[in-house]
């Protein structure tokens, strides 16, 4: 089943100005429910721009992108607010975590702004997350003080809280040393082996062939 479609989807960046980029062009594109994407590319090759769309964070200048065979509406900030924190998960290069907070309060954070019966309930949901993560022990220290590995664990905790169907990771390792890097690959492929879609935005081609399949791009450009 198609989860994702993209019908001739560009992107331009300042349209009508002199400094106009088009980070995509024409892109047509389907990707499966449950599949381990890679996007691999080089710096502007537009990787994270794709990522964007697929999450509804950002809007194409001209095309569709379809989630489950209906358009992601754009225009309507109730339903991208809905559709951001509870069918799609991200995970960041740089974490996206309240330093200051614990790691349980971070993860409850989309829990709070969902369907989630109250606080009692958000923090245990928040609390089984971080255990699926690997880092329930870790529920009580603050992110400020947990190594780069942790932090990510707990930015993983915190996509799958709202149990997603989808898991977008933009350079998920990029902060990481080797071995960490290696850890939260075999995290996000044991997410996609319960049934998650996962999608990795990467430079890194050792990731890259661990995915079940390899989106390359090129100045905005599909290369299958």
């Amino acid at each position: 089943m198609c989860i994702f479609q993209l019908n001739g989807v560009t992107k331009i960046y300042n349209e009508g100005k002199e400094n106009a980029v088009t980070a995509l062009h024409d892109i047509s594109l389907n990707i499966e429910e449950g599949e381990l994407l890679a996007i691999v590319g080089e710096s502007g090759s537009g990787k994270s721009t794709l990522l964007h769309l697929l999450g509804g964070l950002d809007v194409p200048t001209s095309g569709e992108v379809l989630y489950n065979g209906k358009k992601i509406k754009y225009k309507s900030p109730n339903w991208l607010a809905d559709y951001r924190n509870c069918e799609v998960g991200f995970v960041l290069q740089d974490f996206g975590l309240l330093m200051a907070d614990t790691a349980l309060e971070n993860v409850c954070v989309p829990l709070l702004f969902s369907k989630s019966g109250g606080l009692h309930a958000a923090r245990r949901t928040a609390k089984h997350a971080l255990e699926l993560a690997g880092i329930g022990n870790l529920a009580k220290r603050k992110a400020g003080e947990l190594s780069g590995g942790q932090k990510q664990r707990v930015a993983i905790a915190r996509a799958l809280a709202n149990n997603p169907n989808v898991i977008l990771a933009d350079e998920p390792t990029g902060a990481l040393d080797s071995k960490t890097s290696s850890e939260i690959v075999s995290l996000l492929m044991e997410l996609n082996q319960q049934g998650k879609t996962v999608v990795i935005v990467t430079h890194d081609l050792s990731i890259a062939e661990k995915c079940r399949r390899v989106i390359r791009l090129a100045d905005g450009v599909v290369h299958i």
